[in-house]
């Protein structure tokens, strides 16, 4: 069998030459904002540190096709990165001081989905001037994952502090691997292959078994013990879909936690004690002991994988080995890509560090929300920050109950408006000020203050304006908004705005409010209603003319005049914003004299909470 060809190229190479076909087999394009957005933070991180020659974004196989054009790859893995780039190409061929920068048309073909291919098209092959307008107007059922893209991909672009150092890298130093099967391939074999490999080696098994190794004693078996309980402890800490305390066994708890489930004060390691044949871990002191476990077998065996998880966790692992390395050093980056460089810069002592992530693991399960996952519809999110309650030393059911003994809901929603304003949890820097000043015992009042705190510094008041305004600012007025909702008294400036809110009717709106997963931006007067009626573009994309939306409802309501999509959605409390915006109508209208009422309603809120 012929060898497969592989060669790395540049993204601009990649986009200009060839063409790339997506096969009929092949899924819809289904990036969403978390693969996005990853996609361009790890471009973006990679370069930031200083001058590299290049970043490799990861792989395309392809199978030549015979064609009488240019060259055709069929896209047999990649077509969601290759789709991502091509997209990534199109905002910039419309951003000003980068149109000349962009490859001017795209060369990814699709198969058999003809809509698909005419909405890119279109989109590139209109003028920059348009570009808006035409991927607001332009309304082809099937391609509203592109539209999403594109929003997400302008809003993330914006965040960047160096734009054009950014593009140059993008086009110039970003390399993806292009991998081109034999003629002679059996694609099914291929794909079944592909579909079944074995269990890859996670970057956070390499930082243990480096950590391990440089545990040391004058006392070998002293030595093998301290690997041991180190493995343990790990092994029960890696473990986020459940409290930490239930990743240890029976007898090992009473060692490091006393009887209300609190962890014990641990002034040395010899402290801790475990049992290790009652305890779930590998027992692999070396990185090649435990590479050795995760070789892909011959014949790649299909394994189903039964899921135990009990509790959605903000984080991941990685990411939060990453948060306790912070904590003492402050420089560290919380970009999971670089974990083991991380760990191999700093060398933690690996017995510090281990109490450390045991003690920082107790804080987070009891601090830090959780979602219970037994009921996971939407409208029904049990987010919650709980605590262990054990009602005797030998019982063997065990209950959660409120961290705190005061009302913890404004708390609740600041932590899940965080978690869901950054859908790829990449960095996470608000747990740093949770994580480094929590104690137990801490006072609700004072560690609501301090996450609040937390979203006021994020809150970027110069970034209120289409198409510059994040999505966590929406995300932050909604939640100012329930602040009044739950306020006795405000200020005279914040009346108007409280009497809406006091309805009756829309106080149970308010009352049964909860974030959600959303990103969509939406205008409440369409645009094209606001080119018919000239309405100033300021007054358009101004604050007052925007909410925060689930992209399902932006596609429903879209074309839709304001008075319409009040009857669609009046009920509806995804956006308490819009709610407020339904309210401030004036005799069914929803004018330029309306929108700017409300705008000032929304930036007295703003003056008052943040100020």
């Amino acid at each position: 069998m012929a060898i497969m060809e592989t060669e790395a190229k540049y993204l601009r190479e990649i986009l200009e030459k060839d063409n790339y076909i997506i096969p009929r087999y092949q899924r819809n394009y289904a990036w969403g904002k978390k693969e996005i957005s990853q996609l361009i933070k790890d471009i973006y991180e990679y370069f930031k540190d200083g001058d590299k020659e290049r970043y490799y974004l990861g792989t395309l196989v392809c199978f030549k096709r015979e064609s009488n054009e240019r060259t055709c790859y069929e896209l047999i893995d990649g077509q969601q990165r290759h789709t991502t780039i091509t997209l990534i190409n199109l905002v910039l061929k419309n951003w000003d001081g980068f149109e000349n920068k962009a490859v001017p048309s795209s060369n990814l073909k699709f198969d058999s989905r003809r809509k698909s291919q005419y909405y890119l098209e279109s989109l590139y092959k209109t003028e920059k001037c348009n570009f808006s307008n035409q991927l607001e107007s332009l309304s082809i059922a099937g391609t509203g994952n592109f539209k999403d893209a594109i929003e997400i991909i302008r809003e993330d672009l914006r965040k960047i502090e160096d734009l054009e150092k950014f593009v140059d890298n993008f086009f110039n130093r970003v390399c993806l691997f292009r991998v081109e099967v034999p003629e002679e391939t059996d694609l099914n074999h291929y794909f079944e292959i592909m579909n079944n490999r074995g269990e890859q080696l996670e970057k956070h098994e390499i930082v243990k078994a480096n950590l391990m190794e440089r545990i040391e004693h004058e006392d070998e078996e002293t030595k093998k013990q301290n690997q041991e309980k180190f493995a343990v402890i790990w092994d029960a800490c890696s473990d986020m879909t459940d409290y930490v305390y239930f990743n240890f066994d029976k007898t090992t708890r009473e060692y490091i936690f006393d009887k209300n489930g609190y962890l014990k004060k641990i002034d040395d390691f010899s402290q801790i004690k475990v049992i290790s044949n009652e305890v779930k871990t590998d027992n692999k002191n070396s990185l090649s002991e435990i590479i050795a476990e995760h070789k892909i077998t011959q014949d790649f065996p299909k394994e189903e994988k039964i899921s135990k998880d009990k509790y959605r966790s903000i984080i991941d692992f990685p990411n939060f080995l990453l948060q306790v390395l912070c904590l003492k050093n402050n420089k560290v980056s919380l970009d999971d890509k670089k974990l083991v460089d991380q760990f191999e810069t700093i060398k933690p002592d690996p017995i510090d560090f281990i109490i450390d992530l045991l003690k920082y693991r107790t804080l987070f399960d009891m601090y830090v929300i959780k979602q219970d996952l037994s009921n996971v519809e939407e409208s029904k999110q049990n987010w919650g920050i709980r605590k262990l309650d054990i009602k005797q030393e030998n019982d063997p059911e065990f209950s959660l109950i409120k961290t705190f003994d005061e009302n913890e809901e404004a708390l609740i929603k600041l932590q899940v408006l965080f978690y869901y304003s950054d859908s790829t949890n990449t960095y996470n820097k608000w747990l740093q000020e949770i994580l480094g000043k929590i104690f137990f015992g801490k006072n609700l009042n004072d560690y609501t203050e301090e996450v609040y705190s937390a979203a006021k510094q994020n809150f970027k008041r110069n970034e209120i304006v289409y198409p510059n305004i994040t999505v966590f600012n929406l995300y932050f007025i909604d939640f100012l908004l329930w602040k009044i909702y739950k306020e006795e008294n405000v200020s005279e400036d914040l009346k108007p705005l409280k009497d809406k809110i006091d309805k009756t009717e829309i106080k149970s709106l308010f009352n049964n409010f909860k974030f959600r997963q959303i990103s969509s931006r939406e205008h409440l007067l369409s645009q094209e209603h606001s080119k018919r009626d000239k309405i100033d573009p300021k007054i358009y994309n101004g604050i007052g003319n925007l909410c925060l939306i689930s992209t399902s409802q932006n596609s429903k309501g879209n074309k839709e005049n304001p008075s319409d999509k009040k009857k669609l959605f009046h009920n509806d409390n995804t956006s308490l914003k819009r709610i407020i915006m339904f309210e401030s109508f004036e005799n069914d209208k929803w004018e330029p004299k309306q929108i700017e009422k409300h705008k000032t309603e929304i930036m007295q809120l703003i003056d008052y909470y943040i100020k």
